[in-house]
């Protein structure tokens, strides 16, 4: 299809990154009939006319309005969002009532795919004619992580900011009492990592003894308050683990927090998702504006993170990213902001400092490196102590052999793996209709498909497990015998 097209520049133009240019070339992507790479031509040509007028043309506007039909068209909601925030300036009264309508249509259709029914959408859409994107935030959110959220969620995410523009809404009766903040008191395995962030005093704040020795410090060194904090970045051979410890830092601190994480569209083109908790709206300026008083950035996986500066390898690359540059610089002014500031703690993860691209750990100056390695033997021990704790069809197996079998596996997957042994017990019970704890073998036979095939884990467990297996069928024998 892209044979027909001329994608370099137009030599008539000075250069190939003039708006004039890529309207050209999006008019003629969208006449062969590839829409998707014209929407993209589109919104190019429109961040170049921003960049040499605050003003744009007129045409650089038709051609962002082309741009919003087809993502509306090809059902690109993420993208049909971020279109719609740049065109909403130069609509009508009446267009930006006819675009927000086609956002909540998508956003439904969305609901609509992971599992809601459309009998079940009425009162969410009934309670979202006016403040649909501002009401839906903490829902999508949710989405945007991956989770589904249950009805009941849909209806208080509306609901809640509904009742609050008005009177308070005062909670129900026999209402559940608010789930606790995840920090470290819910961890497991990280004892020595959370001895390591108590020692830069963080989640100490608050409590007397740590308070008055900031006091002394400061008396002493004739300061007013504490230096500058230094960034904090979280390495880990498993993602899942930095990623985890993270999140429990963040409700540690007790902050408000804005996240930032690199995600994909379908077609794979890049995208930066800047998020914030519900609860935590109102104490941020926006996330344009970054932090009004103490808060904290999260940059989530920052080593796969490319550089906003990086030169274009192609052609292809040299557009799409003019037409992200605007927001790769607005993110990179709210992380550099954040650095500056005293108040705000910036924590990123990733899987190790040097897999980050230079210009981040460069934004990031001055860094402190937290590494999370695979859990020590105690910290195992902790770790097969809270399943136990959790589900008690895991108690009949030693603790013992479980801690050792595990060795040099992350926590994500020790907990992957009791997870699973658990559901297939689960289903063995739902079938033979009676109960069945986890057993040995079961387990163990989950464990080894997380630990490499060369590992002395491995073959200990294979080991285990063909034994157990040969003295299941000797009972039988006897049995049958």
């Amino acid at each position: 299809m892209l044979e027909n097209i001329d994608a370099s520049p137009n030599p008539r133009d000075d250069g190939a990154g003039t708006p004039e240019n890529y309207l050209t070339r999006a008019v003629a992507a969208c006449e062969a009939g590839d829409a998707r790479l014209g929407l993209h031509l589109y919104l190019a040509a429109f961040e170049q006319a921003s960049e040499q007028s605050d003003v744009p043309s007129e045409d650089a506007i038709m051609g962002l309005k082309q741009a919003w039909r087809v993502a509306c068209s090809t059902k690109e909601r993420a993208l049909a969002e971020y279109i719609f925030e740049r065109l909403e300036p130069y609509l009508s009264t009446d267009e930006v009532q006819v675009c927000l309508e086609q956002l909540q249509a998508l956003a439904m259709e969305h609901l609509e795919g992971i599992g809601f029914s459309g009998e079940d959408l009425i009162e969410v859409t009934e309670a979202a004619d006016d403040d649909f994107m501002d009401v839906m935030g903490p829902l999508f959110a949710a989405i945007g992580r991956g989770e589904t959220p249950s009805l009941g969620q849909a209806a208080a995410a509306l609901a809640g900011p509904v009742a609050a523009s008005g009177a308070p809404a005062a909670p129900e009766e026999g209402a559940p009492e608010p789930v606790d903040i995840f920090s470290y008191a819910n961890l497991s395995g990280y004892g020595s990592a959370v001895e390591r962030m108590r020692s830069l005093g963080v989640g100490l704040s608050g409590t007397p003894e740590f308070d008055d020795f900031v006091a002394m410090l400061n008396a002493r060194h004739g300061l007013d308050t504490m230096p500058v904090v230094d960034s904090i970045l979280f390495c880990s051979p498993a993602r899942e683990d930095a990623s985890r410890f993270m999140m429990a830092t963040v409700g540690e601190l007790g902050l408000p927090a804005i996240r930032m994480r690199m995600e994909e569209t379908f077609q794979g083109v890049p995208m930066l998702c800047v998020s914030a908790q519900a609860t935590d709206a109102e104490k941020l300026a926006g996330l344009r504006q970054g932090f009004a008083g103490p808060g904290v950035l999260v940059l989530e996986d920052l080593d796969l993170w490319g550089s906003p500066v990086a030169e274009a390898a192609d052609d292809m690359a040299g557009f799409l990213m003019a037409a992200m540059s605007r927001g790769a610089r607005e993110a990179v002014n709210l992380i550099r902001q954040a650095v500056e500031n005293p108040e705000v703690y910036v924590l990123a993860s990733a899987s190790s400092a040097e897999a980050i691209d230079p210009y981040f750990m460069d934004l990031l100056y001055p860094v402190t490196c937290i590494d999370i390695d695979y859990p020590n033997e105690e910290e195992r021990a902790d770790i097969w102590m809270d399943i136990a704790r959790q589900h008690p069809s895991m108690r009949s197996v030693s603790r013992d052999e479980l801690v050792r079998l595990s060795a040099h596996l992350p926590r994500y997957d020790i907990y992957m793996a009791a997870r699973e042994a658990i559901e297939e017990a689960y289903k063995q019970g739902l079938v033979a209709r009676r109960y069945i704890p986890v057993s040995r073998e079961n387990l163990f036979d989950k464990l080894a498909a997380y630990h490499p095939l060369d590992s002395a884990e491995y073959a200990e467990l294979e080991k285990l497990v063909v034994s157990d297996f040969s003295a299941s069928l000797g009972d039988l024998d006897d049995l049958m015998g």
